[in-house]
């Protein structure tokens, strides 16, 4: 027990006053688990409480219940039973049942350890079991984190048995006098994580007897490595992506200044973030991202979750796959006539024109078909959308910017520039000052109309 005590203590698993709710299968592992527990329970003032749960799988579930209740007396721990009709869960989530199985499992755990201020769930998983997972996970397809495969902490989950191979396990029972229950359907290799424990790590340990250690000692190194690039990732994403209202942006330059690993990290955690999951975010989907930096501005992807990634110039827009909602920000504009032009200073929301110029009434809209302005001392016409592609503004923003227009001759690309038809010189005689106010929840800009 020594070396699982010293592995709690080192991993900081758990501290003085802590409340343990262990996961108490009956089997050898979750056995030697509440007895390491309630050597610490005097050691550490901490409090402990048992769950089990019936799965109604097996016929010899009931003589398992019933083990786990007397041990538990015996030790004087409180213990708590679920029971679950697991197979009839599976067949309704469309589960398999082992899939099935541990979801109810940690159901159980995490509804007995809500509300308590320092609790923890402490679940037996050991060498071996870590073994299996990395063998599975690989074998299924898996990143640089999943090969890390189970942490000593997942907070409030706790693994204190990762340091113990299962013999280490089953010697210091049979040492102590402890007997268990064997569970049969730990060697059924209807389900995968059998088939390794039965067919694939025996023939390893006669490769080496040392392999199922090897191999959680590998896990324990892909764990810091995991942490150290977890780090990196965060900060590269940082100067990198930037997060806007409905979607992120990620500097194509920024980007390519990055390693090729890197670019892909980077990619793939703004997919999953702007998804909010992980699953079905493949390696091909990051890829096709990173081939989209490369190409010409408008060309875009779809993406799982109805994301999309759009190329704009020197961005990469990734988002929902919704239609943008046609309209300017909430404001209004504000025309006040003037005689003169004493005391009036034009501002990035202020500017003055011409008020004879206007023929049909200005009004605060945002972009249409066929919409233009002039530009020069000869008011040469350029069509809006021209000038939209000529400045590199994103397509998805286009919609967005608030216009005031004279039908569609564009009076002020608002914020950007006035067209020359309209502006002031020697011989204007009336003057129209125009304020663009953004405010609150004002009515939507095209219901906002000053006619002359």
């Amino acid at each position: 027990m020594e070396k699982v005590i010293e592995f709690i203590k080192r991993e900081t698993l758990i501290t003085q006053g802590d409340d343990i709710t262990a996961g108490i299968s009956g089997g050898a592992d979750s056995v030697y688990l509440l007895r390491v527990l309630c050597r610490l329970r005097e050691k550490m003032d901490i409090r402990i409480q048992a769950v089990h749960v019936n799965h109604q799988i097996r016929r010899e579930a009931a003589a398992d219940q019933k083990f786990v209740e007397d041990l538990c007396r015996k030790l004087h721990v409180p213990c708590s039973v679920v029971s679950v009709d697991v197979p009839a869960r599976a067949r309704e989530e469309k589960l398999s049942l082992e899939e099935a199985g541990r979801k109810v499992r940690y159901e159980a755990f995490y509804r007995a350890v809500k509300g308590k201020k320092n609790g923890k769930i402490a679940v037996a998983h050991h060498q071996n079991d870590q073994a299996e997972t990395f063998l599975f996970r690989v074998a299924r397809g898996t990143g640089l984190e999943g090969a890390g495969a189970m942490k000593p902490a997942d907070f409030p989950l706790i693994r204190p048995l990762l340091c113990m191979q299962k013999q280490e396990i089953i010697e210091a029972l049979e040492t102590m006098g402890q007997d268990w229950v064997e569970d049969a359907s730990n060697e059924d290799t209807a389900y995968a994580r059998n088939q390794i424990r039965c067919h694939v790590i025996p023939p390893l340990e006669e490769v080496n007897p040392r392999a199922v250690a090897h191999i959680a000692s590998l896990t324990e190194d892909l764990q810091e490595a995991g942490a150290f690039l977890e780090k990196e990732i965060r900060n590269a994403c940082q100067k990198v992506v930037e997060k806007q209202e409905n979607r992120r942006k990620i500097s194509v330059t920024g980007l390519k200044r990055q390693d090729l690993w890197m670019q892909k990290q980077i990619i793939k955690r703004t997919l999953e973030e702007e998804a909010g999951k992980k699953k079905d975010i493949e390696k091909r989907h990051v890829q096709q991202v990173l081939e989209l930096a490369d190409k010409e501005t408008g060309k875009r992807i779809s993406l799982p979750y109805k994301l999309t990634a759009e190329k704009s110039y020197q961005e990469l827009y990734i988002g929902r796959e919704e239609k943008q909602k046609k309209g300017v920000r909430k404001g209004r504009l504000v025309q006040e006539k003037l005689k003169d032009l004493l005391n009036i200073t034009e501002k990035d929301c202020i500017k003055i024109i011409d008020y004879d110029r206007i023929e049909k009434g200005i009004r605060l809209r945002c972009r249409e078909p066929g919409d233009f302005f002039t530009f020069g001392p000869e008011e040469k016409k350029k069509s809006l959308n021209r000038y939209f592609i000529d400045e590199k503004i994103p397509r998805h923003l286009r919609d967005q910017i608030p216009l005031a227009a004279d039908g569609n001759h564009i009076v002020w690309i608002i914020g950007r520039r006035v067209s020359s038809h309209y502006k002031v010189s020697d011989t204007t005689t009336h003057y129209l000052k125009l304020e663009f106010k953004r405010e609150g929840d004002e009515a939507h800009a095209e219901d906002q109309r000053i006619d002359f």
